[in-house]
């Protein structure tokens, strides 16, 4: 699929929506996985997968991470320390 590829998806009861075939498989779309639309704005919506989310997310924050050092272990240790200290 091109960037410039259009699909035309139909809308069914309870709102359940058909992908095409050529469309899961140029987005690496399996059953069982899932999907986020986000409303863009008015009229416009972004159907992303949700690895593609999270990598975003994860790639916002990296200028937090120092040295390459996790936050969440730094984060495990300080608790650890302040329980000893109890």
């Amino acid at each position: 699929m091109t960037a410039k590829e259009a699909f035309t998806l139909e809308v069914k009861e309870n709102g359940r929506v058909f992908l095409p075939v050529a469309f899961r498989q140029s987005m690496g779309i399996h059953s069982g996985d899932r999907l986020i639309v986000r409303v863009a704005e008015k009229g416009k919506a972004e159907l992303v997968t949700a690895g593609h989310a999270i990598a975003s997310t994860r790639g916002m924050f990296a200028h937090l991470a120092m040295n390459g050092e996790s936050l969440a272990d730094e984060l495990i240790e300080e608790r650890r320390q302040e329980a000893a200290q109890e």
